[in-house]
């Protein structure tokens, strides 16, 4: 049986200060493409600076790579998109550039390149839950992410992914700049029907500090998620929604039942009211996708 030829390789590595890890990272991604089958002028290796101020450019160029500068920061997502938009082949692979992820990994991405539209590494131990208030906090985090999605998802915002280009640019308008972009791009390859494959690898200890933020980053995550399933799935947030009134109208119902108070008809059929009139806004905002949905697809063809 003749091995398959791997599909040329478009590398983007955004990256913020990371002088201490990037160099090692661009050498190390080189490596394991060219060990795996890969010409040099099959795959390209691209590092996004999001306007560092130590010497993440330079280390970057001297490792091989091809840098790409934001006059200053402008954050995660924005930093992908600009190096998606300069990729050269069709197929793209996205990693992180503090050396968490291992680039030994990527192989096993590849094999399901011709399948998928997007293959997600999904990260593995103790390292990647954490202690007891971290693992809850990631548990929590990834049964709200897979409600928006319909389905279990063993990591939403894993910074190690292949995806077709043409998938992600279909995606466009709901990706968002910021650190929860990996999340978007999940719950939108999802949400779209589109083929997602997740594949298990390793997760390690940092190169220098982590830009995360929580108090900045999880309300935004939490807008984002807001935002995927009300442009993809508005009847299933709408319904979880009416379930507010209709829970005070039940409350309402059971007190005149017991007390007989007057004013408690009228709170639930208030209730009863606010219900069917956020269910039929639902039933709207789901027509208005369906048709949406038409539209791209006419273009499309």
């Amino acid at each position: 049986m003749t091995q398959r030829k791997p599909p040329p390789l478009s590398v983007v590595v955004p990256a913020f200060n990371e002088e201490g890890g990037v160099a090692d990272v661009v050498r190390s991604i080189a490596g394991v493409l060219e060990s795996s089958g890969y010409e040099k002028d099959a795959f390209e290796i691209l590092v996004v600076d999001d306007g560092s101020t130590d010497a993440t450019a330079a280390r970057a160029e001297s490792a091989g790579a091809r840098v790409l500068r934001h006059p200053h920061n402008m954050g995660y997502g924005k930093s992908l998109l600009t190096g998606f938009a300069q990729t050269r082949f069709d197929w793209i692979l996205m990693i992180d550039a503090d050396g968490t992820y291992a680039a030994a990994d990527i192989p096993k991405l590849l094999e399901f390149a011709p399948a998928f539209d997007m293959v997600i590494g999904a990260r593995q131990g103790t390292l990647f839950w954490g202690g007891l208030w971290e693992s809850f906090r990631r548990k929590i985090y990834l049964r709200m992410a897979g409600f928006v999605a319909g389905q279990k998802l063993p990591d939403a915002n894993s910074g190690i992914r292949l995806l077709r280009k043409n998938a992600v640019e279909r995606s466009m308008p709901i990706l968002c700049y910021g650190y929860s972009l990996s999340t978007t791009m999940t719950l939108s390859f999802l949400q779209a029907g589109r083929f997602v494959k997740f594949v298990p690898v390793s997760y390690r200890v940092r190169k220098g500090k982590s830009k995360v933020r929580l108090l900045r980053d999880v309300p935004r995550t939490l807008q984002i998620m807001t935002q995927v399933i009300l442009y993809y799935n508005p009847l299933k947030f709408v319904v979880f929604l009416c379930l507010v009134p209709f829970s005070v109208g039940l409350a309402f119902a059971a007190r005149y039942c017991v007390t007989h108070d007057g004013k408690a008809v009228y709170a639930t059929g208030a209730a009863l009211v606010a219900t069917v009139a956020c269910f039929l806004i639902g039933c709207l905002m789901d027509s208005i996708r369906l048709g949406r949905r038409r539209e791209s697809d006419s273009f499309r063809n």
